[in-house]
């Protein structure tokens, strides 16, 4: 062989080689972030969620899922508590890899540090809604809370917003109100009064004003979001501050319950990694699964909470959509997040002070 041919073959060789790595190379970015081998280490992510019905439709259009594609065990705990993440970051005992957190807890933790930056080199999100790319959480989807009330009994009485809701001459039956102050402040005003558009800024001494009005008349001071529809099920209560995901799941076991469009509370329900998680690695694979639009698409059909992309939004199930938060009805209120970050630390306490009194 000359020398002219052996060059050629060892040129020949060093091009297929080079092509043979580049096609890999190629293979290995085109695979989502999630399923790339070199992240998939078999380690377990911890998710701290709202539990119920919406727990049990992130585990199905999420967890499991990504479970398969990654052999990453997902375990789910609940509920999440800004306290206790407060806590666990401050004393470098970290137990959380992803925490679901309302517009009220989020604005907090990330002022404090409780919660890292999003990896966007593995989280996909370029085409979510503004709100739900804030560089310190994913907007995983949207919410809405308004009054929950039985259908067999009480006919024509039932209270449909909030100022009905504190009528108890004119409505009567047992109210149950939630612990936290969040939601609770701007139930108060809008019940006294107070325009949705305008609650914010809360003027609280208002709102507490209206809170002692109530607070003979209301049966139960509700912890678990669970029980806002639990005890209206075993007739210890009849009328709650609750969420649209869990009446909508009520419905679909057959409980005689109703719940009410007007003057609904709606916001993001972020998802963040918590400063200092054992496995911040695989929960960034996570959250891109969570942010894919076709997974949102099922989260929403099974929920009644809506995605966070347009083009998911589209695709929700006509049946379904009458669940979703209506953002255009002037009823209706977005809960504020950064007034309450700057107002939560010096509430929840007031708010635990004046239950016991």
């Amino acid at each position: 062989m000359s020398n002219n041919t052996k060059s050629n073959a060892r040129a020949n060789i060093s091009r297929r080689r080079v092509l043979k790595s580049t096609l890999a190379g190629a293979a290995v970015l085109a695979t989502p972030a999630y399923l790339r081998p070199a992240w998939a280490q078999g380690k377990r992510v911890v998710v701290v969620n709202f539990g119920g019905k919406m727990g049990d439709v992130k585990r199905k259009a999420f967890y499991d899922p990504f479970t398969q594609d990654t052999g990453i065990e997902v375990v789910t705990v609940s509920p999440p508590e800004l306290a206790k993440l407060k806590l666990m970051v401050e004393q470098g005992a970290v137990e959380w890899d992803l925490v679901d957190l309302i517009p009220a807890w989020f604005g907090s933790a990330k002022q404090q540090g409780l919660i890292q930056e999003v990896d966007d080199s593995i989280v996909n999100r370029v085409d979510a809604l503004p709100a739900a790319k804030d560089p310190f959480a994913c907007g995983g989807s949207l919410y809405a809370g308004g009054i929950g009330y039985p259908t067999d009994r009480l006919q024509g009485v039932q209270p449909k917003n909030w100022a009905q809701f504190w009528d108890v001459e004119n409505h009567p039956g047992r109210r149950g109100l939630r612990t936290r102050v969040s939601d609770t402040l701007e139930i108060a005003l809008m019940a006294d009064g107070v325009a949705p558009a305008d609650v914010y800024p809360c003027d609280i001494e208002r709102a507490f004003k209206a809170l002692d009005r109530i607070k003979p008349h209301v049966s139960h001071w509700i912890d678990s979001t669970a029980q806002t529809v639990s005890l209206i099920q075993s007739n210890e209560t009849d009328y709650t501050f609750t969420f649209t995901t869990r009446v909508k799941g009520m419905q679909e076991s057959g409980v005689p319950m109703g719940y009410s469009f007007e003057q609904n509370l709606m916001g993001m329900v972020y998802t963040a990694v918590p400063t200092g998680a054992p496995n911040s690695d695989g929960a960034m694979r996570l959250l891109s699964y969570i942010m894919d639009p076709e997974r949102q698409v099922e989260m929403a059909n099974g929920s009644g909470d809506a995605p966070t992309y347009i083009s998911s939004l589209e695709k929700v199930d006509p049946a379904v959509r009458k669940w979703l938060p209506d953002v255009a009805n002037e009823n209706n209120m977005m809960v504020d997040g950064d007034w309450w970050a700057a107002n939560i630390d010096e509430l929840g306490p007031r708010m635990k002070e004046w239950l016991l009194t």
